[in-house]
């Protein structure tokens, strides 16, 4: 018998699945259901669920771990495996996608490492499309944030989530594009979104990527 690893009760009315980044099975329920209902449901979508944790696990994203080593990190889209070594700095491997860590403070050193490629990348992005777009912005910063990908300030500053390096660049594109958009709407009017629509036509397939993998924010 499927088990969930999560029951969520609230005054909805109907039963939900879901299965987030690490293959964890979410079950949203009406307060009132019967246990013995919920788990009906779930045998009745057991092919489904079975496919979706199968490709969820098979994308190579595992929780944080204080042991590093052998860990699998998604960057850029991408599963990129972790070593724990005696190297004096972070070495990234582009053909093979590892990443070699100093055995002193891995985990510091990796996000370190992670927030400098972000900012480097994030900023390189937002001047690419700020030019197609003839937008202009105050500055381009990235920080921790853990409860959105990117933002703009009234002062058009964009700040961005290093996490957001997790993402493919098709991707990182239309996060950029999202809050340059801001910077001549101020909201997600009708307006704001065709701004979103002339430079990225197919938004919502790559919004949807966010949904998704929204469980790698709290990667790191």
């Amino acid at each position: 018998m499927i088990q969930p690893d999560e029951i969520i009760r609230s005054r909805r009315k109907t039963l939900a699945i879901t299965i987030d980044s690490f293959g964890r099975l979410i079950v949203r329920a009406p307060y009132a259901c019967a246990q013995e209902r919920i788990f009906s449901f779930l045998q009745e979508k057991e092919p489904w669920i079975l496919r979706k944790k199968a490709e969820r696990e098979g994308a190579g994203i595992r929780l944080p771990a204080e042991n590093l080593h052998g860990y699998t990190l998604i960057l850029l889209g991408k599963p990129c495996k972790i070593f724990v070594t005696d190297t004096a700095r972070v070495v990234y491997e582009a053909e093979t996608g590892d990443i070699f860590l100093p055995d002193k403070n891995p985990k510091e050193r990796l996000v370190h490492w992670l927030k400098e490629n972000a900012k480097r990348i994030l900023t390189k992005v937002t001047k690419e499309q700020a030019e197609k777009m003839n937008a202009s912005y105050q500055s381009v910063s990235v920080n921790s944030a853990k409860t959105h990908w990117g933002i703009c300030s009234a002062e058009n500053a964009i700040r961005y989530s290093f996490r957001l390096i997790y993402a493919p660049k098709e991707v990182i594109e239309y996060v950029a594009v999202h809050e340059l958009a801001h910077t001549k709407h101020k909201n997600h009017s009708k307006r704001f979104w065709a701004e979103v629509e002339r430079y990225i036509p197919d938004w919502k397939e790559r919004r949807k990527w966010l949904k998704v993998y929204g469980g790698l924010m709290e990667v790191l």
